[in-house]
This record gives structure tokens, sequence and C-alpha cells, in this order.
């Protein structure tokens, strides 16, 4: 049924349009704050749980690969000499080569999409316990590449469809917070796994067991994920008009087209912004310095010289339990400051801090600690996602966005992956060195974004573009270089 006024052939875009520009005189009464509320804890409980649960299946399938190694991969697949970083590096080539594919999440029905991509790399994490050899699981894990890169980094995307933009950094942060919880769980179950001794070796059993769960919630994903707004039905048809005039507010209307999937004239609008390429070099930054860690840091704390690499496996979970709550923590307060910039400066700034302990101390207790602060370069990543979706004022521009963000970004691990030789170990301070640069790095371009933001909407309020205070879109007709620039920067 449609929603009062609306009929059901108007697509998701025109129907944010007609909400957003009517007002009680026109049937419809603008929702109160309480209402908002409601019906935003309503879409949390509809959509963060999958989302969440999804997420951390990925990053699972996709990083049990360090915990493998310490469960007898390496002699029987014979990872000699740079063999084990390759396992690595082809993953995140196929990652890089197949980020366009996050258009998929725009221009198709997202519960369709969500479903085949999710069985597809459940299905390909499986089978890589079928190998025999380097080459079949060279090929694995490119093909789990191209599937990974269909599901993840779209999901950011997605979630900006059903959330105003100064809400969306929190549960960008629940959505990412998927990861940690994943490596967190990762170790525990490979270290329960790698106790058991059987026909089968462990690490096949590990790949089995984290693979087949995701091929089964595939079919959850089909049945609950909502396309949009309008689909979801867990909505009545007033709480679908609330959700959608507080996606509309502060964000432009998509035009030119009648059709409900990607328009390609704002798609490209994002790749002549500059200011779309800073939050991917940040992004490229903190991959070189998180994406090596699931698969180092096992080995990492097994080179410490205190523990066997069973019990390795076991402690590689507690830093992740430690980021899980940082990145809920900063992701929540940058919503309700509506600041990225600091608390992304913040992170980074203490993972460099952890990188600097692991390269300059040789006792085991400093090293470990210094674990528990490299891993929160990661609540950098969630509070990038929210940031590069507050630059963007539209679905389809958000879709280009993105785009670049994970382009750019996801070339990181192909250096990531590599600064950890194993002829550096025990210690191997290049790679801490490396990766407390790029930390730092993105402290000062965080920063620096901030400082240019706070100035453009300065600027933007001198032009009478905005009005001095609140973040409300205000008519500036008369004003050409403007024109196209109606929010308030999110800094």
């Amino acid at each position: 049924m449609a929603a009062e006024g609306i009929s059901d052939s108007e697509k998701p875009t025109e129907y944010l349009e007609k909400v957003a520009l009517e007002d009680s005189s026109h049937g419809f009464a603008p929702p109160s704050a309480g209402e908002e509320s409601a019906v935003i804890r309503k879409l949390d409980w509809h959509l963060l749980p999958l989302v969440f649960v999804l997420y951390s299946l990925s990053v699972l399938d996709r990083s049990n690969l360090g915990n493998a190694k310490l469960a007898g991969m390496t002699k029987d697949i014979n990872l000699t000499g740079n063999r084990y970083n390759w396992l690595g590096t082809i993953f995140y080539i196929a990652y890089i080569l197949f980020q366009w594919t996050i258009i998929g999440w725009k221009h198709f029905s997202p519960h369709r999409w969500a479903a085949v991509v999710v069985f597809f790399w459940g299905f390909v994490a499986t089978i890589q316990a079928t190998t025999f050899n380097w080459g079949g699981l060279m090929a694995c894990r490119f093909f789990l590449g191209i599937a990974e890169a269909m599901f993840g980094p779209g999901v950011p995307l997605y979630l900006s469809y059903f959330y105003p933009r100064e809400k969306v950094g929190f549960r960008h942060g629940i959505f990412i917070s998927g990861a940690a919880m994943a490596n967190a769980y990762g170790g525990a179950l490979a270290y329960g796994i790698s106790q058991i001794r059987g026909s089968v070796a462990p690490w096949k059993i590990l790949f089995i067991i984290e693979g087949v769960p995701t091929c089964l919630i595939a079919i959850i994903a089909w049945f609950f994920l909502p396309d949009s707004l309008l689909a979801a039905r867990f909505l009545n048809e007033r709480e679908k008009a609330v959700a959608a005039h507080f996606v509309a507010r502060n964000q432009k209307v998509e035009e030119g087209s009648e059709k409900s999937g990607v328009r390609f004239r704002e798609l490209f609008e994002a790749f002549k912004d500059p200011k779309s390429y800073i939050p991917g070099i940040m992004y490229f930054s903190c991959n070189v310095s998180f994406a090596s860690l699931p698969l180092f840091v096992p080995t990492i704390i097994s080179e410490m010289g205190s523990f066997s690499q069973i019990q390795s496996n076991g402690l590689s979970a507690p830093p992740y339990l430690l980021c899980f709550f940082t990145i809920i923590t900063l992701s929540f307060l940058s919503d309700r400051f509506r600041m990225r910039g600091p608390f992304c400066a913040f992170a980074a700034l203490v993972a460099a801090i952890g990188f600097i302990l692991q390269a300059t101390t040789r006792s085991v207790a400093s090293r470990y600690f210094g674990v528990f602060l490299s891993v929160n370069i990661f609540a950098s990543v969630a509070l990038l996602l929210a940031w590069t979706a507050n630059l963007h004022a539209t679905e389809s521009r958000r879709a280009g966005g993105y785009t670049i963000l994970a382009t750019i970004g996801q070339c990181g691990p192909l250096l990531g992956t590599n600064v950890f030789p194993a002829d550096e170990k025990p210690y191997y301070r290049k790679g801490m060195w490396i990766s407390c640069a790029f930390c730092l790095l993105v402290t000062v371009l965080s920063v620096a974004l901030s400082a240019h933001l706070v100035r453009e909407n300065r600027k933007m309020e001198r032009a009478g573009v905005l009005v001095s205070q609140g973040s409300e879109i205000v008519d500036a007709p008369d004003n050409a270089e403007f024109a196209e620039r109606k929010i308030r920067y999110i800094y």
C-alpha cells in the first residue's frame, strides 16, 4: 500500500522530494523529535544487527588466514618464501579491481545483491578447505576478494539511504565494529579449533566452520534486508513518511531521471570534487596500518617468545575486543558533537603510539600493550565512512565518493601485507615504523580536512547559503558559486 498522496509507482527518490517539500497544509504533519527518534530506533533494530553479522562474517572469512597459518596450513600448503604474503596480496588485488561494484548497491535491489554476494563469498571461503597446494589457495583468495569487494565497501552507502546525515556516523560505527568483533572471536575460535585432533587438519576445519554459516545467512539477507524506506515492511505509512522526511533533510534530491538507479551525472560530480580524494588517502593510510594486522598479529604475538602458536591465536582476540568498544564510543561521540576529524585524528594518534611501543621496546608486556593500541586505527576507518557520506549530498554522489574512497584506500593493503617479512622477526621494526608513519599521516590529514571544512562553512554562511547556527538548508538562488553546496559540512 502506498503512503497517503504517494502512488506505488513513484520511486524512493521522488518520494523523498515530495515528503521534503510538503508541509502541514498539504497533509503531511512534520514529525516531532521524539517521533523521529522512535523511527530511528525501529530502523536500528531491523537493520543494524543483520548488517553487523554479515560484515563480521565477511571480515572473519578474509582474515582467518593468520589463524589458519598457525593451525598447520604453512606445512600442508608449503608456504615457503613470500608465498604467505602473496595470499594476502592477491586478495587485495582482486578487492581493488572490483571496487566499482559498489554501484551494484544502488543499481540493483539491495536484498538480492547482498544475498547473492554473501552466498558467493561464503562458498569460496568454505572451499578453501579443499585446496591442497598454493596455486589452488591463491585462486580461492582472488575470488574471495572479488566477492567481498561487492559487499563490504557498499554497505555504508546502503545505510545512508535510511538515516539522516548527522546520525549515520554511529550506524557506520556499529557496522564497521563487526570487523573488530570478527577478529576477536576469530582468534578465540581458532584457539579452540587448534585443539582438535583428527583426520581433517585443524586449518581445514577452521575454513569450513567459518564459511558454511555465511552461506546460510545469505538466505536471511534475501528475506529481511529492505531495499528502501518504501520497501521496509516493518515501517507503517506514517513511519515511512517520517523517515523519508529526515533522510531528505539537508540533502539534495537527485534530478534528471525517473529511474531509481544510478544518476551518472551526479556520480561523476563526486570525481570532480577534490575533497573526495582526501578521505581516500586517509583510508589508504589506515589500511597500510590495519589490513596487515589480522594476518600478522598472531605471528607477532607468537614471536614475543613467551607464548605457543596456539596461545597466540587466543591472545590475538582481546585487542580487537577493546577496538570494538573504541569504535562504538568514538562513533557515538562523533555523532553527538557532529564532528568527524578530531575523533579520527585521536584514534590514529593512539594507534601510532602503539606501533612506536612495538618498534622501540623489547619486553613482552609493553609490546603486547602496543598491540592493544595499534588496532585502534580501525576506529578511524569507521569515522571516515561516515565522513565521506557527509561530504556528498545525494545518493549517487555518495556512490561516487565511496568508489573513490574504496579504490584508493584498498591499495593500502598491498603495502601493508608486505611490511612484515619473515626475516624481520621477532620485532618487525620496519613494519612498525611504516605503520606508525601512516597513522600520523591520518592524524595530520584529519586536522587539515577539518580546518578546510570549517572555512568552507564560514564562507557559505557569509554568502548567505547557510544560516549562522544549526544545519538547516536555506535557499540561495542568486548565488551561482554555491548553487550546488547547500549543506553544512560536518567536520
